[in-house]
């Protein structure tokens, strides 16, 4: 299940449709489906909460309902050291260590039987689509040593997600989302947010040679574009009858990177995205005062880089920190999107202790790959890929390194892994968020990120979520089952274990102290 009107990943390097199925075989029309019923009403959220035997969920306007406990959601087991080393800010510390015995007491359901308490909780509950298809995985933590070696690997929860169809073409999009997570004692975690369908006529549409060639066009020279149909399920609160087949655009890089893949209308005569207003350029020479407090920054590459979604996305980051009162220090779209604004100064023409280092959290939208992320296409300031080895983070100010790209956490690459490749990059940074697959390009990843992370508690639940499980949960709400999410940071083995596993954002709760690397790395992956 993907979920905004965006994007998706890139599996080959061919400017084809060579996969078997209907989405991949040429055609002159395609059905059109009409909606005939949009998420859940009152009652059907509490048959929800009834079948799965949880203590409350939360039901939006439009329909959505979603249900997270507070405990044992995404739990990894931790022990409190005490106060640590103040920040440079001067704001308080608390020291967090790994309990690794507590760990290794973890036991998770199998794939198997968390499968079958989903169909059976969601059949219960007369909430599950007969378009509906499951797939389990488990969320896993991961230490590695300073050879990049695994040193353990534990199994949190078991999530069971559901992938869509419709006349055997995907259904994708917020609108299309089903997810309940499992740990030994029953129901951590559920979102569901879906529509139900019926044949509503047929219209013509391009065929797959003619979608290549605009996946091309919008993604750029440097991809090598491939098309396959697609039926895009926008959020529930944007209020829809029907839905159209589109082009799903995936892709390679020229050095095997996949960008954020994107959905193009694919309906004859359909009107395609069209660039909104730009930023004026930045000057070349910029003077700035350091900023005091906690702060955000955000950049991204959007239609430059054949992204409509990015500076809608960023939008959406932007607001919800102001809604916050957190004070967003720069954001910078396109051509003004400068590599250097990440690459430390010790690199010819670094520059990353006056922005993306310069702030309590950077997030950034666009293509990325293993080891790195790209500007092509937007800006050569002063390069247009910001390399991993060219990334020092966290000697000035940054805590959160926030990457809305794709594969930057990959297991490996180059013959490196995630922890070899970007381990460098901690010099004070608490954790890089980002995800070990490609993404899919989205208008509301950005908000849903701020949201989790800096909301107000109501009562007893609605608290704000730790840095990284927001990370994990905004993804879940905006990314298909296919995407995997990931958080790495330091591990010290000879402090015992001490880590940046349970950072909120400040003010919003617990943040550790900055720490130096000795070459140890934790990872905490899992499926949208």
């Amino acid at each position: 299940m993907q979920r905004k009107l965006t994007v998706v990943l890139a599996l080959s390097s061919l400017v084809t449709a060579g996969a078997v199925g209907v989405a991949t075989a040429d055609v002159s029309e395609l059905p059109v489906y009409g909606v005939t019923s949009s998420g859940l009403d009152q009652e059907q959220a509490q048959q929800l909460q009834r079948a799965f035997g949880l203590k409350d969920v939360q039901r939006s306007e439009s329909g959505a309902v979603s249900f997270a406990d507070e405990q044992r959601y995404q739990y990894l087991p931790t022990v409190d050291k005490g106060q640590g080393r103040p920040d440079e800010d001067g704001n308080e510390t608390t020291q967090t260590a790994l309990d690794t015995e507590a760990l290794k007491r973890i036991r998770t359901i199998s794939t198997e039987e968390a499968t079958k308490r989903a169909q059976e909780g969601l059949r219960a509950a007369g909430v599950l689509p007969g378009n509906a298809s499951p797939t389990a995985q488990h969320t896993t933590f991961e230490l590695a040593d300073p050879n990049g070696r695994n040193a353990l690997t534990a199994n949190l929860d078991t999530s069971v997600t559901y992938t869509f169809q419709l006349g055997g073409i995907p259904l994708e999009g917020e609108g299309a989302n089903i997810r309940v997570s499992f740990d030994a004692q029953g129901v951590t975690a559920v979102s569901h947010a879906a529509r139900t369908y019926d044949k509503a006529g047929t219209v013509k549409v391009n065929d797959l040679a003619y979608g290549a060639k605009l996946c091309q066009k919008y993604l750029g020279a440097s991809v090598k574009a491939e098309a396959s149909y697609v039926y895009v399920a926008a959020p529930l609160e944007d209020k829809t009858d029907k839905v159209e087949p589109s082009f799903r655009c995936t892709g390679r890089n020229d050095d095997g990177g996949a960008p954020q893949a994107i959905t193009l209308p694919a309906a004859v005569g359909a009107e395609l995205p069209q660039p909104g207003p730009g930023q004026e350029p930045r000057p070349q020479a910029q003077f700035k005062v350091q900023g005091a407090g906690t702060q955000v920054g955000s950049e991204g590459t959007g239609n430059c880089a054949g992204l409509p979604n990015t500076a809608a996305n960023i939008g959406t980051f932007n607001t919800e920190a102001g809604n916050h009162g957190i004070t967003r220090q720069f954001s910078w779209l396109d051509g003004n999107a400068w590599e250097s604004d990440f690459k430390d100064p010790a690199f010819a023409g670094g520059d990353d202790t006056n922005w993306a280092d310069d702030v309590d959290l950077t997030y950034w939208q666009g293509h990325g790959s293993g080891t790195g992320f790209y500007f092509t296409g937007c800006s050569n300031h002063t390069d247009d890929k910001l390399a991993n080895t060219d990334a020092r983070w966290g000697q000035n100010d940054v805590e959160w390194m926030s990457l809305f790209t794709c594969q930057v956490l990959e297991d490996s690459t180059g013959g490196q892994t995630w922890a070899q490749r970007w381990g460098q990059a901690f010099r004070g940074l608490h954790q890089i968020n980002s995800f070990t697959t490609v993404s899919y390009n989205s208008a509301n990843h950005g908000g849903k990120f701020g949201h989790y992370m800096w909301r107000s508690p109501f009562l007893w639940w609605n608290n704000p979520m730790k840095v990284r499980d927001a990370w994990a949960q905004a993804s879940i709400d905006t990314q298909p089952a296919s995407v995997r999410w990931a958080t790495m940071g330091v591990y010290l083995p000879a402090s015992g274990g001490l880590g940046n596993y349970d950072d909120y954002f400040w003010g919003k709760g617990s943040v550790g102290p900055d720490y130096a690397s000795t070459g140890w790395f934790w990872r905490i992956s899992g499926t949208s």
